[in-house]
């Protein structure tokens, strides 16, 4: 490979070893997830007290949590391409500084109507980091452990929207429900800053692009320090269709039309039950009599079941693509189903674990598999695409229980409401599976093949 001076980045990715450039790739991109994933859900754990210092009705936070997650449709869609022709590193930097400035704006909301458009301007700012994080991941990732990187990096999601339960229950009888939104906006403006001086740029998208020969000689040598790049080397991305650029029809191209829609339906019906769990279970479980403080731990079990789940759910990922996440919506409906069954702190806590961990760790699975999908010419773009369709469920989802709450239907029923969409998910991923593998199953089965001898030569060389 050195004897003629031309590098095939491909190639240097999936032979390299895990050393302190991936630690410190999946380390600034988990900690812009966790932000991210804070801030998402700083509203859900404040709303509770906004509710009774604004004297508002539970069903008006509806609009509220829609509004926010309509703006990370907006934003993944606009960022995904942003990202594309821009750069990772600058639209997630971006991204991150336009949500902390809007978080800690909320600070000073002072209506409903207010709150619900700064949630939605800070939405756009949360949306557009995810596919550029997924795509800056998977582009540095070996493609037998894509699936596990991703998910690492993503369970920072988790993670954060969890802390904000931790938050609330030790911060918000002390200082009211402002302090939410300052800690999430000062955090995520502190990690945007140092994301400037630490987050590496996409090798591969650079070579593709045709620019910046000298960053991406530098970031080879960072990620290969055991090989000796010459000044003049040239690097090849050694992908198909690399060259190609992005217009909205290649995500049904070559195979992908079918594969495309279903992902996005899986997608839909995941985010609708993520988000309608994830925004008013700490309304609800305090609806079951439990203190707020009580809510706020309980509600943080839904993150960390979502973190366990998806840290398991990746490696079948890795090794059985869509498959693997089709008995995760298949469990969560019976769960979600009896959730509202709850009789005591204990059982809620061990439920909604459950909940979270089926639900969430679905959708991590989805993420790494859109990860998987696309080539990188328009991989952070065909993931925007995935998860800012996938934002009419996480949209729709708040607010048809927000329309559900107005209707003072019972706990339980609402919950029941919840768990049909598993059964959705768990048809249609099982279709997308049974698509995924007759259009990429023999490119699997011929990386799992070729992994055997990929060790040997590292162990060689």
């Amino acid at each position: 490979m050195q004897a003629d001076r031309t590098f095939n980045i491909a190639t240097l990715i999936e032979e390299q070893k895990t050393g302190r450039f991936a630690v410190g790739l999946l380390f600034w991109c988990f900690l812009i997830m966790l932000m991210d994933g804070y801030d998402q859900t700083a509203v859900s754990f404040a709303a509770p007290a906004i509710i009774k210092d604004w004297h508002v009705a539970r069903g008006g936070f509806g609009p509220v949590f829609g509004a926010g997650l309509f703006g990370t449709l907006v934003g993944s869609f606009i960022f995904g391409y942003l990202g594309d022709r821009l750069g990772r590193k600058k639209a997630i930097v971006i991204g991150s500084l336009f949500f902390g400035v809007l978080t800690w704006a909320s600070v000073w909301a002072t209506s409903l109507q207010e709150l619900m458009l700064l949630r939605f301007l800070a939405g756009i700012g949360m949306g557009g980091v995810v596919p550029n994080s997924v795509a800056l991941v998977a582009e540095y990732a070996p493609k037998r452990l894509r699936a596990t990187w991703v998910t690492l990096m993503f369970s920072g999601f988790s993670i954060g929207a969890g802390s904000g339960g931790l938050v609330s229950s030790a911060l918000i009888h002390r200082f009211g429900w402002p302090v939410m939104f300052a800690v999430g906006g000062g955090g995520s403006l502190l990690v945007a800053v140092l994301l400037i001086f630490t987050l590496p740029e996409s090798a591969r998208l650079l070579v593709v692009r045709q620019r910046g020969e000298e960053t991406v000689r530098a970031l080879v040598a960072r990620l290969r320090p055991d090989l000796n790049i010459p000044a003049d080397a040239q690097f090849v991305p050694g992908e198909v269709r690399e060259k190609q650029r992005f217009v909205f029809r290649l995500i049904f191209s070559d195979g992908l039309a079918s594969i495309t829609l279903l992902l996005w339906i899986v997608f839909i019906a995941n985010s609708m039950a993520l988000y309608f769990l994830q925004n008013w279970l700490p309304i609800l479980i305090e609806g079951m009599g439990v203190d707020p403080r009580g809510a706020g731990l309980i509600t943080t079990m839904f993150s960390a079941g979502g973190v366990i789940g998806g840290l398991i759910l990746c490696r079948f990922v890795d090794r059985h693509g869509v498959l693997a996440i089709i008995s995760l919506p298949a469990i969560g409906f019976p769960v979600v189903a009896l959730l509202g069954h709850g009789s005591s702190q204990t059982w809620l806590m061990v439920a909604v674990f459950a909940a979270g961990f089926c639900v969430v760790g679905a959708q991590y699975g989805l993420y790494a598999v859109a990860g998987m999908i696309y080539p990188t010419s328009f991989r952070s773009a065909g993931v925007g695409s995935a998860i800012s369709v996938g934002k009419i469920g996480s949209v729709s989802g708040p607010v048809v229980g927000g329309l559900l709450l107005s209707m003072h239907l019972p706990i339980t029923q609402l919950f029941y409401s919840a768990s049909l969409l598993f059964v959705v998910a768990a048809v249609f991923s099982t279709v997308l599976a049974l698509l995924y593998r007759a259009r990429f199953g023999a490119q699997h089965a011929a990386q799992a093949a070729m992994e055997p001898m990929r060790r040997s030569l590292a162990r060689d060389s």
